[in-house]
């Protein structure tokens, strides 16, 4: 088993308390090529993510934690809640998307990307039905150590999508049973 394999990392709700640190996160120079390309307050924050809180909202927003220490975020949704996004851009109605950082600068090489997308996983499978378990990930080809953290979490190549008029690559991981 590799050291990457016997890490353990604990998946909780994102909290109203969260949105300093995803803030900073946020603006973290490692984050601005694929996620954030602008910097944000503090105020820009909490309104966009404060909101995804509620049981009500179709995003499903996790921290990622290593002993306790945060250092990732990760959401997920149902792709048929976003038709805009699963049906119109990606062609996929049932299933699942991700999307998900490392935050913490410190945090990053150590491959936790890659075991926080598993717990996720394991986190979301409990939580929707069995033609839900269909998991996706979209990342632009030039961001190599997403596409790595992806394909290490065993999520494969499915094909070329476009969004915001960038080019993307899918990933899938299919855990129907």
């Amino acid at each position: 088993m590799s050291e990457a394999q016997s890490i353990t990392v604990r998946m909780r709700a994102l909290t109203v308390s969260d949105m300093p640190l995803l803030h900073e996160w946020l603006n973290q120079p490692h984050l601005r090529p694929f996620y954030e390309r602008e910097p944000s307050t503090l105020k820009q924050v909490t309104e966009r993510y404060a909101c995804r809180i509620s049981s009500n909202h179709p995003t499903n927003c996790l921290i990622a934690e290593l002993n306790g220490a945060p250092f990732g975020y990760l959401q997920w949704y149902l792709n048929r809640a976003f038709p805009e996004y699963g049906t119109d851009t990606i062609g996929i109605t049932a299933g699942v998307s991700f999307d998900y950082y490392i935050g913490d600068p410190a945090s990053l090489g150590q491959q936790l990307g890659s075991v926080m997308l598993n717990a996720a996983v394991e986190h979301v499978k409990p939580l929707v039905c069995a033609e839900d378990q269909f998991f996706c990930v979209g990342h632009r080809p030039e961001n190599a150590s997403a596409l790595h953290c992806s394909q290490h979490a065993g999520f494969r190549y499915c094909k070329d999508f476009t969004e915001d008029g960038l080019p993307h690559e899918l990933y899938v991981r299919d855990e129907k049973t």
